[in-house]
């Protein structure tokens, strides 16, 4: 388990939808992360915000193969930089694992989900991805 305090800057944020589906976020320090949402607007929210209508109760951090969370200063940036922007959102296409890849490497990948999205970043870092869960506030997501 990490604590929120550990994780760093530009770290990619996971959370289950319904048990099925994942959302992703790029977590910019301060309890943010940046998220793409359904309707195409690139905001930032509270942890709490982001697990919101989402049945995971727990939020996971991308970590290398010892379990260190792995962060992107110039992801948080790249992510930063959108927010309060609009982007033609596509449940396929355009999705929030697509923006997270794209800030998280800095380049546009053809990325349409959560596995394609780790297969990219597996191979840009040259090694697997583990996810460990974030420690936070009781009650955090209620």
């Amino acid at each position: 388990m990490v604590k929120l305090s550990e994780v760093p800057l530009g770290a990619l944020v996971v959370c289950e939808i319904f048990h099925l589906f994942e959302h992703t976020g790029i977590y910019i320090g301060e309890g943010q992360i940046v998220e793409l949402q359904g309707t195409g607007l690139v905001r930032s929210v509270s942890v709490a915000r982001f697990m919101d209508n989402r049945s995971g109760e727990e939020l996971m951090v991308a970590c290398d193969s010892r379990g260190n969370p792995i962060g992107n200063t110039a992801a948080a940036e790249r992510a930063a930089s959108q927010i309060f922007t609009y982007q033609t959102y596509d449940l396929i296409s355009n999705n929030c694992h697509r923006f997270c890849c794209n800030c998280l490497s800095g380049r546009h990948w053809p990325v349409t989900s959560f596995f394609d999205l780790r297969q990219v970043l597996e191979q840009q870092l040259g090694h697997k991805i583990l996810f460990k869960t974030i420690q936070t506030e009781p009650n955090c997501f209620r």
